[in-house]
């Protein structure tokens, strides 16, 4: 989910560390660093990122009973049915925590690849995506229990959810000054969290090792994994990231390009519902097209923050703010804004984290400060550093280049970040393959349960009718069965 407050035209918008109920009673697959397998806790560190360490704490998943004499930390069995066996804790940087949780996947956790989920924003937990998306749990209205998801992704994976950067969610710092620093900075904690989840889990490098978002996930995930690949072709073999892919829902890539699709979304039937708003907001709205171009194409060629302010501005008030105005909700233009971010279930998923009891489970810190689905902190540091700026697409490109597998995903009904967007992004993507994958977008679209895909080596592309800017939550099993597919190399049916 993306965070409206980010810049005048950005799209906006978890984890469970306890014992939970399932259908097999089992211990974590992987061990400790000192290989003791009965052990519950750890704290690793690592001679090339001397100023981060990693503490976890083991759960096991299943019907395990309080009488088992193991020294695995007390549970809840009743905070997250359905996951399974993992660990979550903290990757610590200085007075920097920032808080995941790993849970093993429900096929076959030896073999199953692992990946790594981020929510957008920037700002928004992967909290969210656990508890709302495609997490083992999902929320109940009034956020006073959950119940299992039987699509979760961790039914094909075994699956991180990461709260960065610092300030969100379960994420802190011991010093109330320090700030976030943009998705460059970021990059260089995801990579040292992966060496040390590495150094204490050896066994996991056999695995495939993919990055999956949303939203602002379109800044975040091309620019990490594009840092992990700089640092693969520096790094011995012992010491490299088996990253096989990247998989991106809804994202932000370049604004430059995207921003004047709120038009096609809000005046056309490109949904299939449209158009959404009155014929006079939209007469008005055609009229700004033409400018708005005009100015992202200066902010384009010359990425200065004035130069960028003035066509944020402009295009906002022209081409948003119509649609904000409307009542729709901003992430499903098929339903009314209702609730905090549009969904009355961020409002329960919020109550459900700031109780005492469920903290505990998810072993959060005490000195975590109380749950926020999204900081508007963190999206303001974000936009201070010019973060938003950035251009992706090159790292796309340069990902594409190395061989490494891109999934865009994108649900029809979304209007923050949108599939027409998207798909002007991607038509203008500066790689090798740019020919032929216009070519199968326009001769060779494949039909599947979802909706339409096409892919061109690397690269594939797929659109889900009838969802919005949050994908799982809206489609669960096309979702998983869209995930699975790419993770087994095989085509969408």
């Amino acid at each position: 989910m993306m965070l409206r407050a980010f810049t005048a035209a950005l799209c906006a918008p978890g984890v469970i560390g306890a014992i939970f109920q399932g259908e097999q009673q089992q211990a974590p697959l992987l061990t400790t660093p000192n290989d003791d397998s009965s052990a519950s806790a750890g704290v690793v560190t690592h001679e090339a990122h001397p100023h981060h360490s990693l503490s976890f704490t083991a759960h096991s998943g299943g019907q395990t009973t309080t009488s088992s004499s193991d020294d695995k930390r007390p549970f809840d069995l009743d905070v997250c049915p359905g996951a399974t066996a993992g660990y979550t804790g903290y990757l610590n940087s200085g007075s920097k925590h920032f808080y995941f949780a790993y849970f093993e996947s429900r096929a076959s956790p030896k073999d199953d690849p692992l990946v790594m989920w981020i929510n957008g924003g920037p700002g928004c937990s992967s909290m969210t995506g656990l508890l709302m998306e495609l997490g083992p749990c999902t929320i109940d209205d009034g956020g006073e229990s959950a119940h299992e998801n039987k699509d979760s992704w961790i039914n094909a994976a075994n699956v991180f959810f990461l709260d960065q950067p610092i300030g969100v969610g379960f994420s802190y710092s011991d010093n109330s000054s320090e700030h976030a620093r943009g998705t460059f900075a970021a990059s260089e904690d995801i990579y040292a969290f992966m060496q040390l989840w590495y150094k204490a889990f050896p066994e996991s490098r056999s695995l495939p090792f993919s990055i999956a978002g949303e939203s602002y996930g379109g800044h975040y995930i091309p620019i990490f994994a594009g840092h992990i690949n700089d640092m693969n072709k520096i790094s011995p073999p012992e010491l490299q990231i088996p990253l096989e892919s990247v998989l991106i829902g809804n994202g932000i890539f370049a604004e430059t390009v995207q921003s004047t699709s709120y038009y096609d979304i809000s005046c056309t039937n490109a949904t299939g519902i449209g158009p959404i708003l009155k014929d006079g907001a939209c007469k008005k709205m055609a009229a700004s097209v033409p400018r708005c171009e005009y100015l992202m194409k200066a902010c384009e060629e010359y990425p200065d923050p004035i130069v960028c302010k003035g066509a944020y501005d402009f295009c906002g008030s022209e081409l948003q703010n119509p649609y904000f105005h409307s009542g729709r909700n901003f992430y499903d233009v098929s339903k009314p804004c209702v609730g905090p971010l549009c969904y009355p279930i961020m409002k329960s998923i919020t109550t459900f984290l700031r109780r005492d009891n469920v903290r505990k489970a998810f072993g959060v810190n005490p000195d975590t400060p109380k749950f926020e689905a999204c900081s508007d902190k963190v999206g303001d540091e974000f936009r201070r550093a010019n973060d938003g700026l950035i251009d992706t697409r090159p790292f796309v490109a340069g990902l594409l280049h190395s061989e490494i597998r891109v999934l865009i995903y994108v649900g029809t009904y979304d209007w923050i970040c949108n599939f027409v967007g998207n798909e002007r992004v991607f038509g203008s993507l500066p790689w090798k393959g740019l020919a032929d994958f216009k070519y199968q977008q326009e001769n060779n679209k494949q039909v599947w349960e979802g909706g339409l895909w096409w892919e061109s080596g690397m690269l594939r592309y797929v659109r889900i009718n009838g969802a919005g800017h949050m994908v799982p939550f809206d489609k669960p099993k096309h979702a998983i069965n869209m995930f699975s597919a790419w993770l087994n190399k095989k085509p969408l049916v």
